[in-house]
């Protein structure tokens, strides 16, 4: 049985609380799709382990510690599973902070979250206010805040009936989900939505005359990632109610849109400032998600600070390795880096690992290669396997010797005998293609597979059909680990790419030929390079940074010297890293990394406090400058720049110019760039003395 929400819930002072008044939110534990198939045929894709915890447990979590008092969960595959997960966890416990109400579908044609929310209505269970989320979304967003706003909003337009949280992300990002691009127009003073449009595949985008001839200013945005997280009004579920068109939240917003004259209501656009929030849409998303969560973007909903009392905390240490009670590690093994391991899971001798989840209980053997892959619980890796990105579900055996290309899907109870190479993007389950359907294989089609499945083994190809709403390269697209060529850049653009490569080529290799041998401090570079890149996209403020980057700081031992110089040339680097074009040494460059420099001012005057340290900085930049001809060029126009933002005291610049390095050869080109800087300074501090004299 569900429970009631309990009257603990109430603000201090309070005897009785409004259903009105208690926060509720609305968890779909369906994602209506195939894309993880064939490990979802017999689990629910909300009880799938994430980073060894069930992705339903960081939803809830999210929704515990943004103040929600009840969520409905509702399940439509596998609801039984579910339901008893959820009963057997800490969840429905009666110390609880949060009520938990699970519903099941009441047919068998719900296929959509439209469908979903047509029958959540005809169940008469929400009355205010409501908080709409998947159970694959991981977020640590404050939503409270969010619905006080959205409350707000209805002050002044009686028509709101959904505030919807967007957060930026560029091109490439690999938390951005190639299958879910879209553009927005909104109206920059009040965050409206006034169109919506799904861009995947398309050539050009339009928009009505009408919308610029009345609202006159207008944002378009590409650069915005849905989050798949929704302040509803009640009057959202109705609304799904009167229109059976409504399947997807993509028809709600076109059909509000269409029909806004008409009953005057409206969308609203949240954008999120510093929060983490993404959806495993896909496998590739899984990926992505899972990376974000190991390297603790996603905090508090990290591994070490596990809340759940069934799974045992993780330990952290050097690296962003975390490990389980129970785990043993053979002689010689190395975790390199961003590596967990489950309980009582056993890894022999020589073995290598990197980037990678492992579960509960495994067991792997000596001499084996395991890279960007994740492993579920129960699984067997006998010696001298090669493993790299790969998803291998529970209970799968692989025999010495097994190679698994890249992308593949291992479904549960797969076991594949000694010596079999698994072909790139295979997936693999362990019954046979049920006959008479759209999974059935014809034996010719069984007889071209690349490589199939030897007779000792028990793992069939899987193949996936194509959906209603997709077409083959949407499928394409979604295939892990596979690059797509942005098609938006045109035949001309590559061709210039082509004659380029040579060059380009020099210059990448220029890019990182002054980063540290040392792999800590390279480790440490990376990250740190990363931090800001994310930083720098979701204007994450300094001081949240400065721990990230202190976190890691002491994750990698560097040294004090090495934190000012790599933070440095990361910063210098980021024009180059979050474009594919770089521009060509003139004031399109300065322009580029100015606003940069800009928002980390906070970041540099931290860790540029004294004489030292920015002699250390002015080394770096003198470096970065010497591996980066086009960086050189501006390096004059950066000293003025710190210096006039007091990142830069003159004394530091001075006394770094008049003690060049042993060997000056290689930096008398910067040296010369920035002369007239120096001169002008020097000629300052000679008027200041005169003055005071």
């Amino acid at each position: 049985m569900s429970k009631a929400v309990k009257s603990g819930t109430a603000k201090p002072g309070s005897e009785v609380v409004k259903q009105e008044d208690v926060i509720v939110a609305i968890l779909i534990a369906d994602s209506f799709s195939i894309r993880f198939a064939p490990v979802t045929d017999l689990k629910p894709k909300a009880l799938l382990p994430l980073v060894n915890r069930p992705m339903i447990d960081y939803a809830l979590e999210s929704l515990l510690l943004s103040g929600v008092q009840k969520t409905f969960v509702y399940c439509v595959a596998h609801a039984d599973q579910i339901r008893l997960y959820l009963r057997e966890s800490k969840w429905m416990r009666s110390a609880s902070p949060m009520s938990i109400e699970v519903i099941s579908q009441s047919s068998d044609d719900c296929r959509s979250l439209g469908d979903s929310l047509r029958d959540i209505d005809g169940k008469s269970l929400i009355r205010g206010d409501f908080i709409l989320m998947s159970a694959d979304v991981i977020s640590n967003v404050q939503l409270i805040p969010i619905l006080e706003e959205h409350r707000e909003k209805r002050k002044t337009d009686k028509g709101i009936v959904m505030t919807h949280i967007f957060k930026k992300s560029f091109l490439g990002h690999r938390s951005r989900s190639a299958e879910e691009e879209l553009v927005l127009a909104i109206n920059p003073t009040n965050g409206r939505i006034l169109n919506y449009q799904q861009s995947k595949n398309l050539k050009k985008l339009s928009f009505p005359l009408e919308m610029f001839k009345e609202h006159g200013l207008v944002d378009l945005r590409y650069d915005l990632v849905d989050t798949h997280i929704s302040i509803c009004s009640p009057v959202v579920l109705p609304l799904f109610s009167d229109n059976f068109d409504y399947q997807t939240w993509g028809d709600f917003v076109r059909g509000i849109l269409i029909n806004e004259e008409i009953l005057n209501n409206t969308i609203y656009c949240h954008q999120l400032e510093g929060s983490y929030a993404a959806r495993v849409s896909n496998i590739s998303m899984y990926d992505a998600v899972s990376k974000d969560i190991i390297q603790r973007w996603t905090f508090p909903l990290v591994p070490d600070l596990n809340r759940s009392e069934e799974t045992p905390r993780h330990t952290l240490s050097r690296h962003n390795v975390y490990k389980q009670p129970g785990v043993t590690l053979g002689k010689e093994s190395v975790l390199e880096v961003d590596v967990v391991v489950g309980e009582n899971s056993e890894i022999g001798e020589q073995t290598y690992v990197t980037q990678s989840v492992i579960g509960k209980r495994c067991k792997i053997g000596n001499n084996v290669r395991i890279s960007n892959a994740y492993i579920w619980d129960d699984v067997i890796i006998e010696d001298e396997c090669c493993i790299e990105v790969a998803l291998i579900a529970d209970g799968v055996c692989l025999k010495k010797g097994v190679e698994l290309g890249h992308g593949c899907v291992l479904g549960p109870g797969v076991k594949l005998a000694p010596g079999t190479k698994i072909p790139a993007n295979t997936r693999l389950m362990a019954s046979p293609p049920k006959s008479e359907n759209e999974f059935e294989i014809s034996d010719e089609e069984e007889e071209n597979l690349p490589a199939p499945v030897s007779a000792d083994s028990i793992g069939y190809v899987y193949h996936r059909p194509i959906e209603e709403d997709s077409d083959v390269e949407s499928l394409v697209d979604e295939l892990w680990g596979l690059e797509i060529e942005d098609d938006t850049e045109s035949e001309e653009d590559d061709e210039d790419e082509a004659d380029n490569d040579e060059d380009e080529d020099h210059e990448e290799d220029l890019e990182v030929g002054d980063l540290p041998e040392d792999m800590n401090a390279r480790s440490f570079y990376n990250e740190v390079l990363e931090s800001l890149q994310r930083g720098y996209e979701e204007k994450i403020k300094g001081d949240n940074l400065v721990l990230e980057i202190n976190s890691s700081k002491y994750a990698y031992n560097v040294t004090m010297k090495e934190v000012n110089m790599l933070v440095i040339k990361a910063m210098l680097s980021l024009p180059s890293v979050m474009t594919k074009k770089g521009g060509s040494g003139t004031n399109d460059d300065w322009a580029a990394l100015r606003p940069i420099l800009q928002h980390f001012l906070p970041v540099l005057r931290n860790y540029l406090k004294n004489n030292q340290s920015m002699l250390d900085s002015l080394e770096a930049l003198e470096e970065y400058g010497v591996n980066n001809p086009k960086f050189a060029k501006i390096t004059c126009k950066v000293l003025h720049y710190l210096y006039g933002e007091d990142v830069l005291h003159e004394e530091a610049i001075l006394e770094w110019h008049a003690n060049p390095p042993n060997d000056p050869s290689a930096m008398t080109t910067i040296r010369k760039i920035v002369e007239p800087f120096i001169t002008w300074l020097e000629e300052a501090e000679e008027e200041s003395s005169d003055e005071s004299d």
